[in-house]
Parts: C-alpha cells; structure tokens; sequence
C-alpha cells in the first residue's frame, strides 16, 4: 500500500448542467467551440466550471486528466452511421465520433500538456481508482461526461498530506464525491475516502 493522499480542491457546481450550459461555455472561452462535438464542449463546460470552483485559471503540467463516459460521442455516432448509408461519412462527423476528440479540446482551453485518457467504464468507481493508481504524487482532474442523459461532473484533487481524520473504504461513486468528503487515498481494498 503506498500513502498517497489527495484533498478535493474543486468540483462541478452540479453533475447536470443548466439548460443554457452552452452559453455559458462561450462566455467563459470567449468564443464559440466549433466541430468538436457536444461530448466534447459538455467536457469543456464541466472542466472549466471544477478549475472555476477550485479557483485555477489553468492545469498545472504534472496534473493527470482522466475522463470516464459510458457512452462517449452517442449523438456523433449516430450522424456518422446514417452518412454511412448514402456515401462516406462527412470528416468532422468522423472526427466528432472519436472520444479522442475530447482530449485536444480540453488540452487547448486549459493551455495544458501532460497525461490524459479517455476511459470508456460503467463503473464510475473504477475510474476514480485507475486514476489513483496512476497518479501516484500528482493531482488529478477527473470526469464522468455523458451526452444522454446530458451530465458533466468533475473533481479536481491536489496531492497533500494525510489528515488526521478517519479514512472509510469508499462503498459508491455517490459516497466519493459527496459534499461531505474531502480527501481520497488509494487503500489496500480500494479508494478510501474521509471528512
């Protein structure tokens, strides 16, 4: 077991963005994101409101970005499938359709370079712990992006020191990214988290 120890510096203001999410996202680059797809601007959106919430303008370069959809570019997908059935799909389509897609568009927006993935998981667990094991000493900015139903839900750890509080093992993604706790670390059965 090693003691690396992350404190929740910030999350998402709420996992379903409002209504207008796409305006706000425009507001906040200053332009409007074109031919990256709605995954990837949902991305974008819950990303940039984490880092608002934990007070960054950017993402230092050691920092690993993981995000974890079950679906990933569905709506993408789709259009790609019927270009399919009268000629070639459409380039942007193609491109709109891959997860990878994600990847630059946070990396351009962040004005960051470093380690990032995108994991296709239904376990939402199962990314907080893969991040874990990988992050080692470094923070981490993690996300579960869905287009349907539409959600956006980020949390940005930065290594500390182990608290003195009581460390439980984690039993939900719910429990994990609950208001109440603040601090994650990797346990010997899994992440365990504490107040």
């Amino acid at each position: 077991m090693n003691n690396f120890t992350w404190k929740i510096t910030g999350r998402t203001s709420a996992g379903t963005p409002p209504e207008n999410w796409r305006d706000q996202l425009v507001v906040r680059l200053g332009y409007r994101p074109r031919r990256i797809g709605i995954l990837a601007e949902l991305a974008l959106y819950g990303a940039l409101d984490c880092l608002d919430n934990a007070k960054e303008s950017g993402l230092p370069g050691d920092v690993l970005l993981r995000v974890c959809s079950m679906g990933g570019p569905v709506s993408a997908i789709s259009q790609v499938l019927e270009q399919i059935h009268e000629d070639l799909p459409q380039p942007f389509s193609f491109l709109q359709s891959q997860t990878s897609q994600v990847l630059p568009a946070l990396a351009a927006a962040l004005s960051w370079q470093g380690d990032a993935s995108v994991v296709m998981s239904r376990n939402s667990m199962n990314l907080a712990l893969l991040a874990g094991q990988q992050a080692e000493r470094c923070g981490m900015l993690l996300g579960w992006v869905e287009e349907k139903p539409c959600r956006s839900y980020w949390i940005r750890l930065a290594p500390c020191t182990t608290p003195t509080s009581s460390f439980i093992a984690a039993s939900s993604f719910e429990e994990m990214s609950s208001e109440s706790t603040h601090y994650w670390r990797l346990g010997r059965t899994g992440m365990e988290i504490a107040p």
